[in-house]
């Protein structure tokens, strides 16, 4: 059974076009803040295909505030700071995919 956060991270990857999405934890984000237990991140993002992809995205995070009251946060990571900063989910991706072929 898929827990409701593992089914929202993976409809975001769904929308994302299978790019590497993660949940916020200390790992990338040394300081707490608002809204981190429901924060998303994707990584290997080119700035200009943000807005896009935020389009792409709407209906689900608006469907997540009208039916749970949850406000979905969704973090963008270009390619370019994914390769500085966290390369490593790039690995956990290629885990996952194997695991799940």
């Amino acid at each position: 059974m898929v827990n409701e956060r593992e089914e929202i991270r993976r409809q975001v990857k769904e929308i994302v076009g299978n790019r590497p999405v993660r949940w916020v934890d200390a790992r990338t984000a040394k300081i707490p803040f608002p809204g981190r237990d429901w924060a998303l991140e994707v990584f290997d993002v080119p700035f200009a295909e943000r807005r896009e992809l935020i389009h792409r995205l709407w209906g689900m995070l608006t469907r997540l505030w009208e039916e749970n009251h949850l406000a979905l946060l969704v973090l963008f990571h270009t390619p370019e700071n994914t390769d500085r900063y966290y390369a490593w989910v790039r690995e956990e991706h290629a885990a996952e995919m194997a695991g799940a072929t």
